[in-house]
């Protein structure tokens, strides 16, 4: 397939079409407009649902030394996600956006469908009883519900309360890298985005929650049932170990399981001892920072005449602020443990030495933002010594607690026989994964307490109207007109391979193009009332000009004995004849004696007028061939063909028909020949044996086709072969002539 792809020729098939391009944008716009006009204003409500997933993440950096597991906490947010865009939370929203609307029909979110507005009063008590029942079920609706003689899943779909329609105008994310979720409504009601919203958000957390719950429950229920298995068989091995021994030896197991409670007692009372005494020192300290704030806050130290240190060092301050916090927290989930301690005491240190520091090195700080730093310290340390006096009164209930259980202490005992150590150590190992389960036990309590906690941290609110995207629309409307024209228009040029230019024509045949000629209708084509013309009719006055052009490009060409111009054609039809006999009336114009051989007239009138005459013709070519004598008229003579003469070498010989050009050449000035067309390319042949030079007329319009290329072929191997001349082009109005040449 042959493409066309020249540019300057596109630009001037977009400038024929210009006014579809005007018309279609513009009709687009037109519709858009009005469109754009009945679109329904749109309201967006948002609410923010707090996870505290990035919480419990910064709690285990700070308790197992290890960064932060990225990979997981985008996986829980996005099984947060995914369960809130579920069907069974979605369906439970549906159920109440219907069961709102069907119990407050004068003030519904949207207006009723043509299904709802057909139920009668008892169908309608029906939908709602059966909406409430699958909303306490928490059930999920599906096409399934439509088998009854009420068509719940149709109803919902109707209102546009299903799950595909609300989740279309439901964006649920996680806000940024924070620890929320984003979740937005559009719609055209401002209380029908905000109760999406907020009922969505409830009803997710209170989902989750039971979720949740669920499982921990059942967790909790299964450690529970084995905690009293390991502890029924230590009951046993207990009960085993006091019935097979003598009373003696009995007492002196008795004393010694005792003792090693008691000692398990004791140890456990020395940790929180020791939990006790670390959180005094804490203590201590932050009351000690506390009154170092308050002295610089009195103005002791110079320090708030001090300007105020750098914004890195401020930076350090709140991170270790920071720190400070997830360490004491740490410290109080982990049962106040001793290295959690220290991590507090150094990361206090720290802080100390860098408040005094930044406070000491800077010497263009702001007193005024200073004595705001050590309020904040200040409440900060306040925060902190309250969280500590709450831990220190656990730690105390805790150690009393303890003591109270905790019994005295009592001598080794020695067993009498291996079978009684066999039942002693059975009952140390019951003992011990009693106290492996009764730890698992209490650490499931801990994460449960301390699970992903779902809040609303921000309801949604009814808002204003969304800004209105009418111009964007508009302008896209217009620019994607412009461009489906645009590319149809590319489309169909390319694949368009008519000719309707010379240059197109030049292009494809790859030869010189002679000049064009415009259209001329059958019925004017009277060479007499074109050339007579004077400018009324704008056909006439460009065919005369553009026939002048052709006539001085072969005037150059005939000359002298080589005058004779063969005119051909690829088909019939195509303006040869016409063509022959206007060049002949130019020629004549110029005061030349010329001949026409041709088949299409029989006289000069004929040929004048175009049209056929019913007298025989008195001169014909054949005649002339065995006579070589010829009447010479007025300007133009016209020999006619026979046309029942195939080949023009079985008439006479070369040399008889070569003596008979010779004489016409040298009796006529313009010896022009109508070959016919390339269908009978053994006769173009003999023909242009004789002719001096040759030229072929292609007609606009037509596509290029390879009967074209082979003529083209056949003729540029022709040595009088001078080029085309396109003919029956279609000029347009006010057409200028000069610009084309």
């Amino acid at each position: 397939m042959n493409l066309n792809l020249n540019l300057k020729d596109f630009l001037k098939y977009l400038f024929r079409f210009k006014w579809l391009l005007i018309i279609v944008p513009a009709v687009c716009l037109v519709i858009s407009y009005f469109f754009i006009k009945k679109m329904p204003k749109k309201y967006v409500s948002e609410a923010l649902i707090a996870t505290g997933i990035t919480g419990q993440f910064q709690q285990s950096i700070a308790t197992d030394q290890q960064g932060m597991d990225y990979f997981k906490m985008s996986q829980q947010f996005g099984n947060l996600l995914e369960l809130l865009q579920s069907k069974r939370v979605i369906n439970m929203l549906s159920y109440q956006l219907i069961l709102h609307d069907l119990r407050d029909p004068k003030s519904p979110f949207l207006e009723y469908s043509k299904l709802m507005k057909q139920l009668t009063p008892a169908q309608k008590d029906q939908v709602i009883a059966g909406y409430e029942k699958r909303l306490s079920e928490n059930e999920i609706i599906s096409l399934a519900d439509n088998d009854g003689p009420i068509q719940f899943f149709d109803i919902l779909k109707s209102k546009g309360y299903d799950e595909q329609s609300i989740l279309k105008n439901l964006k649920v994310a996680r806000n940024g890298e924070s620890d929320f979720i984003k979740v937005s409504y559009t719609s055209p009601n401002p209380h029908l985005s905000t109760f999406v919203v907020n009922s969505l958000s409830t009803d997710f957390i209170s989902y989750y929650t039971d979720l949740t719950l669920a499982g921990q429950k059942k967790s909790m229920s299964i450690l529970d049932t084995v905690l009293k298995t390991k502890q029924q068989t230590l009951e046993e091995k207990s009960a085993q170990l006091s019935s097979s021994i003598s009373s003696a030896n009995a007492a002196a197991s008795g004393a010694q399981i005792a003792q090693r409670k008691s000692d398990m007692s004791y140890q456990r009372l020395n940790e929180a001892e020791g939990q006790k005494a670390q959180m005094l020192r804490t203590i201590s300290s932050i009351q000690g920072a506390i009154n170092d704030i308050n002295n610089k806050l009195n103005g002791g130290g110079g320090y708030l005449e001090q300007p105020r240190s750098s914004s890195t060092a401020n930076a350090e301050i709140v991170n270790l602020d920071n720190q400070l916090n997830i360490a004491n927290q740490r410290y109080i989930n982990n049962n106040f443990s001793p290295r959690d301690k220290a991590t507090i005491d150094s990361l206090q240190l720290l802080k100390t030495r860098l408040i005094a520091s930044s406070s000491a090195g800077s010497s263009t700080a702001n007193p005024t933002a200073i004595r705001q730093g050590l309020i904040d310290q200040k409440m900060k340390l306040e925060s902190d010594l309250a969280s500590a006096k709450s831990s220190m009164a656990t730690i105390d209930q805790q150690l009393n607690a303890l003591k109270a259980t905790a019994g005295p202490l009592s001598g080794g005992v020695v067993l009498s026989n291996g079978n009684q150590q066999e039942i002693v150590q059975g009952a140390d190992i019951a003992a011990r994964d009693y106290a492996d389960v009764q730890q698992r036990y209490e650490q499931m309590m801990l994460a449960a307490k301390a699970g992903v906690k779902l809040t609303l941290a921000e309801p949604g609110l009814p808002g204003t109207a969304e800004p209105s995207k009418g111009l964007q629309l508009l302008a896209l409307s217009g620019i994607s007109s412009v461009l489906v024209c645009l590319l149809l228009l590319l489309v169909t040029f390319m694949l368009n391979n008519t000719l309707n230019t010379p240059e197109q024509l030049e292009a494809g045949m790859h030869q010189k193009v002679l000049g064009f000629l415009n259209y001329i209708p059958e019925e004017d084509k009277d060479l007499r009332t074109i050339w007579k013309d004077k400018g009324t009719v704008p056909s006439y006055s460009a065919y005369k000009d553009l026939l002048r052009l052709l006539r001085f490009e072969l005037t150059e060409r005939l000359r002298d004995d080589r005058n004779v111009l063969g005119i051909t054609s690829v088909l019939p039809g195509e303006g040869k004849t016409f063509l022959a006999g206007s060049l002949c009336y130019a020629f004549a114009m110029t005061g030349k004696n010329v001949l026409l051989i041709s088949d299409g007239n029989e006289s000069l009138m004929d040929l004048v007028s175009n049209k056929k005459s019913k007298r025989e013709s008195s001169q014909g070519f054949e005649s002339f061939i065995v006579k070589k004598e010829i009447e010479v008229e007025d300007r133009i003579t016209i020999l006619n063909k026979n046309p029942s003469t195939t080949s023009l070498l079985e008439l006479r010989d070369s040399q008889s028909l070569q003596a008979g050009f010779q004489v016409l050449k040298e009796t006529f000035d313009v010896v022009v020949v109508d070959i016919g067309s390339a269908q009978d390319i053994h006769s173009i042949r003999e023909w242009l044996m004789f002719c001096d030079h040759n030229l072929a007329v292609y007609e606009a319009g037509q596509k290029l086709t390879d009967q074209h290329r082979e003529v083209s072929r056949f003729l540029s191997a022709q040595p009088g072969f001078i080029g085309w001349v396109l003919n029956k082009v279609q000029l347009k109005p006010n057409h200028r002539i000069a610009a084309k040449v």
